[in-house]
Formats: C-alpha cells, sequence, structure tokens
C-alpha cells in the first residue's frame, strides 16, 4: 500500500498497539481503535508537550481546560504546550474510527534522559515550543507518516523490539525536529496575498470581540472560508506565533489594562476575560508579567 498523506478508514490494514517508554522524559505509542461505545476520555496531562499525529479515521477535538476547544486534523503533526498539569477531554461517539500515534515529552527538574540523542531533541524541543504556544500545526509531512506506519508494523514479540521501535522514534524526532526548525522562520503580515491578509486581521478583529469565550480553530476557519490547516500556517506567518497564543497574550493584556484602570477584583477581571478560575488566571499572569495581579490592584491603593 503506498501511504497517503491520511489513510482511509477502509484501507487501514493495522489492528494493534505499540508503546515504547526509554526514560521518563518520553513516552511513543500508537493505537487504532474503532469504538463500540459513546466514550469520554479525561486525562491529566504533566508539564511539557503532546505530539499527536492522526493517520486515519475523522478529524477530532480537545478540550483543554483553560484553553477551550482545539480542532485535531488528520495528516498533521500537532504540538499542544502544556506549562503546567491540564485537563484534557476527548469525546468519541459509537462507531467512530481512529488511528494515530503520540509522543509525550515531560520536563523533569532533574532528568534522566536515555542517551545524547534523545537529550538533543527534548532540549531542542523545549525550547522551540516550551511556553510559546497552547497548539501549533506543523506542516504535512510524508516521511513521518511512513515512520508512524513503520512503528505499526515492528511486531511487539519480535527479538529486537526496543531496537526497532527505538530506532523509529529516533528518526521520529530527527524529522519532527526539522520539520519545526524550517516552520520556525516567519516573513510577516506582507508576504501575505491581500486575500489571506484580510483573513488574519478578520480573526484579529473577531478574537478581540470574544475574549470571555473561546472559540475553536473551526470555528474561525468557517467564519474566515478557509480550512483550519490553511488559516493556522497564515496567522503564524503573520504573527509568529499561533493563534491561541495570540489570543491567550491578548487575553492577559486586556485584564492588565482593566486591572490598572478600573476597579475591580481579580477574579472579575479575569472572568472577564475568559477565565473561570481565578487561579489559572493568576497563575497564567504571573507568568506572562512577572508578577501576581492581585500587586496590580495594590499599586492602585
Amino acid at each position: 500500500m503506498t501511504l497517503a498523506l491520511s489513510i482511509p478508514k477502509d484501507n487501514w490494514r493495522f489492528t494493534n498497539n505499540f508503546s515504547y517508554n526509554p526514560c521518563r522524559e518520553i513516552f511513543f505509542g500508537g493505537y487504532d481503535k474503532v469504538y463500540t461505545e459513546d466514550t469520554l476520555i479525561e486525562v491529566v496531562e504533566p508539564a511539557g508537550l503532546f505530539i499527536g499525529l492522526m493517520l486515519s479515521g475523522s478529524p477530532t477535538s480537545i478540550q483543554m481546560d483553560g484553553v477551550g476547544e482545539i480542532e485535531i486534523p488528520v495528516g498533521r503533526p500537532v504540538v499542544l504546550a502544556f506549562s503546567e498539569e491540564t485537563l484534557c477531554t476527548n469525546k468519541y461517539n459509537s462507531g467512530d474510527f481512529c488511528a494515530g500515534v503520540g509522543l509525550h515529552i515531560k520536563f523533569c527538574s532533574h532528568p534522566e534522559t536515555r542517551g545524547r540523542s534523545f537529550g538533543k531533541a527534548i532540549s531542542y524541543l523545549e525550547k522551540r515550543f516550551g511556553g510559546q504556544a497552547d497548539l501549533e500545526i506543523l506542516p504535512r509531512s510524508s516521511e513521518l507518516l511512513k515512520l508512524a506506519e513503520q512503528a505499526f508494523r515492528i511486531p511487539n514479540t519480535a527479538g529486537f523490539y526496543e531496537l526497532e521501535i527505538e530506532a523509529v522514534l529516533l528518526s521520529f524526532l530527527a524529522v519532527l525536529c526539522q520539520i519545526a526548525e524550517e516552520s520556525h522562520q516567519y516573513k510577516g503580515l506582507n508576504s501575505l496575498t491581500l486575500r489571506e491578509r484580510k483573513r488574519v486581521k478578520s480573526v484579529i478583529e473577531f478574537l478581540r470581540e470574544n475574549l470571555e469565550h473561546t472559540p475553536s480553530l473551526n470555528d474561525l476557519a468557517q467564519l474566515t472560508g478557509v480550512n483550519p490547516g490553511t488559516l493556522a500556517d497564515n496567522f503564524k506567518t503573520a504573527y509568529g506565533k499561533t493563534i491561541f497564543a495570540y489570543y491567550r497574550d491578548l487575553r492577559l493584556q486586556t485584564a492588565q489594562s482593566i486591572l490598572r484602570s478600573e476597579r475591580t477584583s481579580v477574579t472579575e477581571a479575569g472572568m472577564r476575560v475568559g477565565y473561570s478560575s481565578s487561579a489559572a488566571f493568576s497563575t497564567a499572569y504571573r507568568k506572562q508579567f512577572g508578577r501576581a495581579p492581585s500587586q496590580e490592584i495594590q499599586e492602585k491603593m
């Protein structure tokens, strides 16, 4: 079978799962599954990165606590960055089919990374994505998809299973780092066409008017009349950050202005920019500005 950018369900030929955990910072795994009943999955992600690549099935979404709904496309690697433990939920309906691979990278204060290559990859990915974006959709890569398919091919009963799966994982990391590096540079708003500039500016306007309710990438794509991947690429090219990283910064900057200019509480300021938890708002605010939101109120007194 020739590997396409995503594999239709009827052409998917694997029925096994795999997992590999070479050190406490890295977990690499894959699964394919037909859900026989409606299923709600709840996972608390630690501080670090989740890199996912859906190979087959329908696009899905993840609900991230404090961020909102994140659309996950098929055939493109996505990077979710977590600055702290975050509850993520995902719902599947009975009959849904999904196949994909996931790479979890924890940020540890006392790393126990196995080998120089793993350490180098983790350091690069932490520097590239850690604390910079809630979501980044990377360009399609047939090479990455082939490696993911190769991981499914290795029988877990093979005599040298760990060597084979580690070789795939190292290649997966190398390609992933290369893709991330190539997508890192951006040329700014002026490099876009007039239609593309209007598209991203309409997103900015929508975000400014809807700080209390986080839209999904799919909502914004429907608003601008373009597919989610194209919109994400245009926005990143224009502003050098993802839509959700921009939105987070906008919410916090607005909250800072509210705290400095109005008589309000920390909780109310957070709620006005979409934070239902004052603790989550205070944590995000301190990380953004290096001070607690309560200090803004105290300095006005």
